[in-house]
């Protein structure tokens, strides 16, 4: 499947009124991609929708829904029989970060629907038509550097992520020898709406080694292109994970403790 392009072809974004997910929605719509865009916020997607059709001329269908709600991944599939997709993009996701104790179970638990169960469903229940998809096609999962390491006051947050590293892995080994291939984006600090809604906005992890949403999904679409199963995005993320597999894991532990201090 060498040479997969986009072009003429229709992807599904989840979480893509914002950040990265909206970043790899207009790049897409830009190499001539027809769009399914998903996410809570109507108004948001609806903005989103006019401005792809009216700029490249592309087919978007807006579907707004909370997919942690009960059968909302089913209807979301429903969507897609009527519009077969040949790129699925699991972007929806978001962190609660601070001291686990002191947490809202609830808003943890959320978290860990979206960011793991949602991912795994809909991956699931959109493969078979993936896989029947003649001419190849994609799946790019949204991880992070953050699921590299246990990390203090992001603990089930890194937790979900480390899920979505290796599940991306091992899903593109299950499927080498199909036409579907599958990509894991890891970035680090990306400039989006995740430290707003932590409430973690101006600590000095949301600004270290920051990210633009754009660099995150040029970097994820290029691989998607030639079909690589694992990108981290950034130098320093990059001499980071490296560094893990060469320090003892609790000289890491110290490290990330301090680094992520104020999270608390």
């Amino acid at each position: 499947m060498s040479g997969f392009h986009f072009k003429d072809r229709r992807a599904l974004v989840t979480g893509a009124s914002s950040g990265i997910g909206k970043a790899l929605a207009r790049q897409l719509a830009a190499a001539g991609c027809n769009l399914i865009i998903v996410a809570r916020r109507q108004e948001q997607l609806n903005a989103l929708a006019d401005e792809l059709t009216a700029k490249y001329a592309v087919e978007v269908t807006v579907h707004a829904a909370d997919l942690t709600a009960v059968d909302a991944v089913e209807a979301l599939a429903g969507v897609v029989a009527d519009r077969p997709i040949s790129i699925l993009v699991n972007n929806a996701g978001y962190g609660v970060l601070g001291s686990f104790p002191k947490a809202d179970w609830g808003h943890l638990a959320n978290m860990i629907d979206l960011n793991v169960r949602v991912v795994g469903e809909l991956t699931h229940r959109l493969l078979p038509g993936l896989e029947e998809q003649a001419d190849g096609a994609r799946i790019l999962n949204i991880g992070s550097v953050a699921g590299y390491q246990g990390v203090p006051h992001m603990a089930t947050y890194a937790g979900t992520k480390a899920f979505v590293n290796h599940f991306s892995e091992g899903l593109a080994w299950e499927l080498r020898k199909s036409n579907v291939r599958v990509c894991g984006l890891e970035p680090g600090q990306t400039a989006s709406e995740f430290f707003q809604f932590s409430e973690k906005e101006g600590t000095f992890m949301s600004r270290f080694g920051l990210l633009s949403a754009e660099a995150v999904a040029r970097a994820g679409l290029k691989q998607l292109r030639s079909g690589r199963s694992r990108v981290v995005v950034g130098f320093l993320n990059k001499l980071m994970v490296f560094g893990l597999r060469l320090f003892p894991r609790p000289v890491v532990g110290l490290v990330v403790r301090a680094m992520f201090r104020d999270m608390a």
